[in-house]
């Protein structure tokens, strides 16, 4: 496994696999990899013959400090699962490199930012959306995977890849969850024990909107009731809302593709997750 720490070796690199036939495959992450991110690579492997992943915790995304200042950072661990899982170069720049003194250019991306995360966490996606057009930039690649837990980030970078006329493919990778259902997520591991035990009612609610829509409702606010009365109490809710996988505006009656999104606060840890309904 190469190990790149500047954009123009990456660009270099990428363009030289290409040349040769290979495909080109990027897995973005902030690091902290646990097994959502090894069935990101698993994914990127089985679709382009060279995968690149890139660690970077992206400060500009982080509209709280003290989040930024506590996300996990887990570099020998994660180099460590890059290897054993066989990525063919890891991206690890420096945020003098990403962002020197001089940079003064952002990314927006209107319209499915306006909501949810968006609304709930401002100058979040705009941070989400400079950082990966410069990582779409340095590595060229063929193909991206981005993991469905971040629903509302896959959307707005899909609309910012053809709204750009980026030539790479964007491909959404199933969530990973824990035996008892909780999302894999970065973030898990500063949960406490107690607070752990709360975290798995977010997905028992969406789990349960599922069976009632599996069952034959259809209606949005009895979905959407299902979902919150699970988690009502236990934990601070930011949203619940059913919407259309493309444009993420509500709909009054759910259908097959369309998505359940959950946001909510355990002890000052936000948690988001979702289900997109299925027959």
């Amino acid at each position: 496994m190469r190990i790149v720490e500047a954009a123009r070796e990456l660009s270099d690199l990428s363009y030289a696999v290409k040349q040769g036939g290979q495909k080109v495959a990027l897995v973005p992450t902030m690091g902290a990899l646990h097994e959502g991110h090894r069935s990101l690579i698993h994914m990127a492997q089985q679709h382009g013959e060279f995968v690149i992943v890139s660690i970077f915790v992206n400060r500009l995304q982080f509209n709280n400090e003290e989040d930024f200042e506590t996300y996990p950072v887990t570099l020998e661990d994660d180099i460590a699962i890059c290897r054993s899982s066989g990525v063919s170069a890891l991206y690890m720049p420096s945020s003098k490199s990403m962002y020197p003194e001089s940079f003064a250019t952002s990314v927006e991306v209107s319209g499915l930012t306006a909501r949810f995360e968006g609304a709930s966490r401002p100058g979040h996606f705009s941070g989400v959306t400079t950082v990966v057009t410069k990582l779409l930039t340095a590595s060229a690649p063929d193909i991206a995977i981005f993991g469905q837990k971040d629903f509302q980030q896959f959307a707005v970078l899909r609309k910012l890849v053809d709204d750009l006329d980026i030539p790479t493919e964007m491909m959404m990778a199933p969530t990973i969850r824990e035996e008892d259902g909780l999302a894999l997520s970065s973030r898990n591991v500063r949960l406490s024990a107690e607070s752990r035990q709360l975290a798995v009612l977010i997905s028992q609610g969406l789990f349960h909107s599922l069976s009632l829509f599996q069952s034959g409702i259809r209606d949005r606010q009895e979905l959407i009731e299902a979902a919150r009365q699970t988690c009502i109490g236990e934990i601070e809710i930011d949203y619940i809302a059913i919407v259309d996988p493309q444009t993420l505006e509500s709909v009054s009656e759910a259908h097959v593709g369309d998505v359940l999104l959950f946001a909510g606060t355990i002890d000052g840890i936000r948690l988001i997750d979702n289900i997109i309904f299925c027959a």
